[in-house]
């Protein structure tokens, strides 16, 4: 899977990078990790998930499991994109990171 630039439901603000199965903030730093289209922090904390492609939300009255723990790896060197236009997504709220 690609480097892919990803941004916050609701708000539309630039969130950060999805590369593989991580998952980068807007500054490049790395925060957590992907478990299908589910994240975690790199302490297993749920953060969102993927809505459509390239948005990331947390589902309103959705419990996910904590994940696996994993470390945490390096930065990458990255502009951040610019912001978007919030989604209309009943039922969904921006992630925390």
């Amino acid at each position: 899977m690609a480097r892919t630039g990803l941004w916050k439901v609701k708000s539309g603000a630039f969130a950060g990078w999805r590369d593989g199965d991580q998952l980068y903030d807007s500054r490049g730093c790395h925060v957590g990790y992907f478990m299908g289209n589910v994240a975690y922090t790199t302490q297993g904390d749920y953060v969102g998930e993927i809505h459509r492609d390239d948005w990331i939300g947390k589902k309103e009255g959705v419990v996910h499991g904590v994940g696996g723990i994993t470390c945490s790896l390096a930065s990458l060197a990255l502009a951040p994109y610019p912001d978007r236009v919030g989604l209309a997504a009943a039922g969904w709220s921006d992630p925390g990171f």
